[in-house]
C-alpha cells in the first residue's frame, strides 16, 4: 500500500449543482433531478503538501455523476489557476487523486469512472458571502446571491450544520442564480439552484472544520 501524504490546508470555498435549493444529498436524500452535476471552487489561504507550500493557490473542480454520487460511474476533472506553481500544481494534483486521505477528496475519486486530465486556466474567485462567485476562464463559471421569498421577495438568510460532513461542517445556504461548464464531456447550464459557500479545513485525516 502506498504512503499517504500528510497535508493540510484552509480555504474559502464555494459550490454550485443542479439540486434544488439546500440539496437533498447532504441529508442522505436523492438529488432533485436524478443526477448529480457540481461545479465548486477552493481558494487556500494557507496550506502544505509535506514541504510545498499551497498558500494563495486556486482550483476548482468539474464533476457529473449519471445518478446518485454512491451509485458511481461519475466523471471528474481538475482546474488549477495559473499562478500556481509546478510544485502547487503537483502537489493538487496528488490531493485530488484521493491517494491521500482528505474525506470527500479521498471518497469522490472512487466514484469516478473517469478522471479528465488536469487544466490549467486563470480562475478568478471572489469570496463575500451570499455574493460570492468564480469564473474558471472560458470552461464554467458560477455566480451566487440570495434565496429570495417568492411572494415577499425577502432575502433568505439560512445556514446547514453538519457534524459529520466529509465536504464541510458549516455553510450558508445560497441560490447560484446562474451556473455552467462546457468542457469535454462536462456539459451543464443552471439557473437557481442549490448553493453553498463557507470556509473549510482539510487535512489528510478529513474534513476538520
Amino acid at each position: 500500500m502506498a504512503t499517504k501524504t500528510k497535508w493540510q490546508f484552509e480555504a474559502e470555498y464555494i459550490q454550485s449543482c443542479n439540486c434544488d435549493y439546500g440539496c437533498p444529498c447532504n441529508f442522505n436524500g436523492y438529488p432533485s433531478h436524478g443526477n448529480c452535476e457540481a461545479l465548486v471552487a477552493y481558494n487556500i489561504r494557507k496550506g502544505r503538501f509535506a514541504s510545498t507550500k499551497l498558500d494563495g493557490v486556486i482550483f476548482a473542480e468539474g464533476l457529473w455523476w449519471p445518478k446518485a454520487i454512491h451509485e458511481g460511474n461519475g466523471i471528474g476533472t481538475l482546474y488549477i489557476d495559473e499562478g500556481a506553481s509546478a510544485d502547487q500544481r503537483k502537489a493538487i494534483e496528488q490531493i485530488f487523486s484521493g491517494k491521500h486521505g482528505g474525506g470527500v477528496f479521498e471518497i469522490f475519486p472512487q466514484t469516478f469512472s473517469r478522471t479528465l486530465p488536469t487544466k490549467v486556466a486563470k480562475i478568478d474567485f471572489h469570496y463575500n458571502g451570499y455574493n460570492s462567485w468564480f469564473k474558471v476562464d472560458g470552461l464554467g463559471e458560477v455566480r451566487s446571491t440570495y434565496i429570495t421569498n417568492p411572494v415577499s421577495g425577502e432575502k433568505f438568510k439560512g445556514e446547514v450544520v453538519l457534524p459529520g460532513g466529509i465536504n464541510w461542517k458549516h455553510a450558508i445556504v445560497t441560490n447560484i442564480r446562474k451556473w455552467w461548464m462546457k468542457d469535454r464531456d462536462l456539459l451543464a447550464t443552471h439557473q437557481n439552484r442549490a448553493g453553498f459557500v463557507t470556509t473549510v479545513k482539510f487535512s489528510d485525516k478529513g474534513c476538520i472544520g
